[in-house]
């Protein structure tokens, strides 16, 4: 009885300890679960960070670019006008070198305010070509980041 309880007792120690070393193994995969979930929810919430700030200038850039697009076609309204006024303008010039008398200082009045607007127009023209420029840049660029972002999700 006594060797088996000796033995018994040699087994119950050899248990003991397989069972600290298991628990200690399960303590410290929970400590490695627990990191993990931790690191997976920050990477998690600086995606959404991302998303937002990405959505927010696709809006921003959305609205830019219909900005844009009106402002040519506001300008394209003026342009329109102005080759009225400058067809107008070179009527009136074969008319006097026709001969036929007509106020040269309306005239010279009517040429440059058609250069005027004609200025004006080129310069916000050159503005809103830049504009979309620019916007059509933004747009590559967060196309480029939200496939980077997709690559990223994949993985």
């Amino acid at each position: 009885l006594k060797e088996e309880n000796a033995t018994l007792k040699m087994v119950v120690r050899s248990l003991k300890s397989s069972l600290e070393i298991q628990v200690q193994r399960v303590q410290s995969l929970e400590r490695q679960l627990k990191a993990s979930l931790e690191k997976e929810e920050r990477e998690t919430q600086e995606q959404q960070s991302f998303l937002q700030q990405t959505e927010w200038s696709l809006q921003l850039m959305t609205q830019r670019a219909l900005e844009a697009e009106s402002n040519v076609e506001k300008l394209k309204l003026a342009i329109f006008i102005l080759q009225e006024e400058l067809e107008s303008s070179q009527v009136e010039n074969e008319n006097l070198r026709a001969g036929q008398t007509t106020d040269l200082g309306a005239v010279k009045q009517n040429i440059d305010f058609a250069l005027q607007n004609l200025h004006q127009i080129i310069t916000g023209a050159n503005w809103s070509i830049k504009q979309l420029t620019s916007g059509a840049e933004s747009l590559r660029f967060v196309a480029d980041v939200l496939k980077s972002t997709g690559k990223i999700s994949e993985v």
